[in-house]
């Protein structure tokens, strides 16, 4: 099984409808079988952030859904990309995730290997 989080940081981008993104979220998982868990939670810091958090023994289906619904969907996709970073856990747990998105345009991102 594979986890997936996305961290949100609301006040990179204000006009962000948590709720809204909450229940997409809900609602995609909720449709497909191959998404075992979805949960979140709200970490309070200097700039309070929300964890979105997948499991899925199908990552790579996972992420195509995701990023088609919440980065390229005209209702998310602006947003999601200016306030969030999404990550993947790699093959060996947390120990070698990938980093699929980064608010940060700069920051490299991962590709899924090919096997």
């Amino acid at each position: 099984m594979t986890n997936f989080r996305i961290q949100i940081h609301p006040h990179r981008c204000p006009q962000l409808d948590l709720a809204s993104i909450l229940s997409a979220c809900e609602s995609l998982a909720a449709e497909r079988a191959w998404v075992r868990r979805f949960s979140w939670e709200k970490g309070v810091d200097d700039h309070a952030y929300v964890n979105l958090m997948f499991e899925t023994d199908f990552p790579k289906l996972l992420w195509k859904l995701l990023h088609e619904q919440l980065y390229q969907g005209n209702a998310f996709g602006r947003l999601m990309q200016t306030s969030s970073i999404a990550t993947c856990e790699g093959r060996r747990g947390w120990d070698d995730y990938l980093l699929l998105h980064h608010y940060d345009a700069e920051q490299r991102c991962d590709d899924f290997p090919n096997n």
